[in-house]
């Protein structure tokens, strides 16, 4: 197995321009002799950046507990209620939007990405580092049981259930889309759209 972290449509864009992409690698059963040496091998030509070992199991629980929490899951929800509380208090959409999702992905989580979170933080203002340094305990608190409880889910095996049982539905695609249409068409990412928009490298 050689796991990619990261989307497929990253790992292609990665490869082309060279930079590669992590993976997680695992041998279960080494019929040939020759298991490891073709697992490393894929990895390369995949253009994985780094290898590192797991096993299956561990990369099951890793994955799928990743999807769900910061990942997607947590990510989506937690910018949701930050632009919610913003846009309840007055300010417009495009304010909203820029403060919750513009600044993180295009100025700050490029930072994280670099040098690490102290890097991010020692290149932010004073302001912004002690609110922070104050908040992020009180973050990490608050959403604790919750990955308690999505991590239970994934070992005992009742989000792989989840996943069977909606993809399974025969009107799954079209409930699908509708899901992805509330997302798309809400107020948050239609002022997404027009962020994007105004970039400089899209005018």
């Amino acid at each position: 197995m050689v796991a990619p972290k990261g989307s497929g449509t990253n790992v292609r864009r990665n490869f082309l321009d060279g930079s590669g992409i992590n993976s997680s690698f695992a041998v279960y059963q080494d019929f040939t002799g020759r298991a490891m040496e073709r697992t490393l091998a894929l990895g390369i030509a995949i253009g994985s950046g780094y290898l590192f070992p797991t096993t299956f199991e561990q990369e099951v629980y890793s994955d799928l507990t990743g999807e769900r929490g910061v990942l997607m899951g947590c990510l989506a929800g937690v910018m949701e209620a930050q632009y919610n509380l913003l846009r309840k208090h007055g300010h417009s959409p495009s304010e909203a939007f820029n403060e919750t999702v513009e600044e993180l992905t295009q100025s700050l989580i490029r930072l994280v990405a670099e040098n690490g979170m102290d890097w991010m933080f020692s290149n932010c203002s004073t302001t912004a580092q002690r609110g922070a340094l104050d908040w992020a305990p009180k973050f990490r608190n608050a959403v604790a049981p919750l990955f308690d409880e999505l991590y239970e889910r994934v070992v005992t095996g009742k989000e792989t259930k989840r996943v069977l049982e909606a993809n399974s539905a025969p009107d799954y695609l079209e409930k699908l889309q509708k899901e992805l249409d509330e997302i798309k068409h809400s107020e948050m990412w239609r002022a997404g759209a027009a962020v994007r928009a105004l970039r400089p490298e899209n005018r």
